[in-house]
């Protein structure tokens, strides 16, 4: 008959090894790798501000009109045409003439989808450009006279085409 050494002779047995340590500490390393995990996505998927023209009063935000009033009591609307594939921006204005126009295409999630280009007019008082290749979704357009203080704003469909802007 074979004995077996006492379980002294063995010797203690490495903490790694115990199935015990690992039992109570999993959930503590579980939860830091977690943290990690969760600060690293939140880092990179930021985000974006909100963009429109916002004012602070006390404790409460208020959204500033007064770009679009002065559109209203001017009287300019706008007929905007899009391809989509070209990214091509045709752009005309009724009402009042403005030397340069701003126009800007926000995407409606990602700001780094947002577009922006500065429009003069041509010989015939149209304001074309050029945008590139457009994603296709629905997109914010602003049209702003930075010069004169209007804006007029919309949503172009995916499809893009054709829209009409005037004053809210």
């Amino acid at each position: 008959m074979t004995e077996r050494p006492a379980a002294s002779a063995i010797g203690p047995t490495p903490w790694y090894r115990n199935r015990w340590f690992w039992l109570v500490a999993a959930p503590p390393i579980a939860a830091v790798i977690g943290g990690l995990l969760t600060v690293a996505i939140a880092v990179r998927n930021a985000d974006s501000l909100v963009v429109d023209d916002y004012a602070r009063i006390g404790r409460a935000f208020d959204l500033d009109q007064s770009r679009d009033r002065r559109a209203l009591a001017l009287g300019v609307t706008a007929t905007l045409r899009v391809d989509a594939p070209s990214g091509t921006v045709e752009l005309s204005i009724r009402g009042v003439p403005a030397q340069a126009v701003e126009l800007r295409l926000i995407h409606p999630t990602d700001a780094t989808g947002d577009r922006q280009i500065r429009l003069t007019p041509g010989a015939d008082d149209r304001y074309t450009g050029n945008l590139g290749r457009l994603d296709a979704i629905r997109h914010h357009v602003e049209i702003a006279s930075p010069d004169q203080g209007w804006r007029l704003r919309g949503e172009l469909p995916a499809s893009a085409g054709e829209l009409q802007l005037a004053p809210r």
